[in-house]
């Protein structure tokens, strides 16, 4: 059996050293990570914040672009979420005056869709068309809904209402939104009809 030669020994021996320096390196280390979590706990705060403070806050995506934002303008606080470019899609608001909504608009900014409620505590579902016109709007007050159809020059020209008797009247007015014709269907089934003239009066009545 061969003997280990001066040279075996000598590179055992540097092996040997080099892990033990390897060893006192990750020591090191180690002791290093946990005397930083002793001082973290030592230097933390033993009461967190819970309120912060500002008069708008902006969240921006990766890109830097203004996503969503929340600030209060004028008396009023306004909730508003945009796309990609930047452009607010949805807004909710509290008006000072205490009217609150909620719109919702094109990719142009353009608002097609408003949900109110006033301060006299009326919803209203409001459709706008391209050029900012209401058309449409749906209306609950005091329990009882309608419905109407508005033209270009804002008038009302339909109305669809529910009364409180549990009759359904129709109305249809002409463009200067006089009332013209009027269908009515009664609690008990009974429809009815009548005809308005251009000075308003009652031109036919029945059944």
């Amino acid at each position: 059996m061969n003997q280990p030669t001066l040279t075996d020994l000598t590179q055992r021996l540097q092996r040997v050293e080099q892990e033990h320096r390897r060893l006192k390196r990750v020591g090191a280390v180690i002791m290093g990570m946990i005397a930083a979590v002793v001082l973290m706990g030592q230097t933390m705060p033993s009461k967190v914040a819970t309120v912060v403070e500002a008069e708008q806050f902006v969240l921006r995506d990766r890109n830097g672009k203004a996503r969503a934002w929340l600030n209060v303008s004028d008396g009023s606080v306004n909730f508003a979420l945009a796309d990609k470019n930047e452009t607010t899609r949805n807004l909710m608001y509290v008006r000072d005056d205490g009217t609150h909504g909620l719109i919702l608009a094109t990719r142009d900014g353009k608002t097609r869709v408003e949900l109110k409620v006033g301060t006299n505590g009326v919803p209203t579902l409001s459709l706008i068309d391209n050029d900012g016109r209401r058309i449409g709007m749906f209306v609950l007050s005091d329990g009882i809904p309608a419905l109407g159809l508005v033209d270009r020059s804002r008038r009302l020209r339909a109305a669809l209402r529910l009364e409180t008797d549990g009759s359904v009247r129709l109305t249809l007015s002409d463009k200067d939104a006089t009332e013209r014709a009027e269908l009515t269907v009664l609690p008990d089934g009974t429809p009815r009809l009548s005809l308005i003239g251009h000075t308003g009066r009652l031109t036919w009545h029945g059944p």
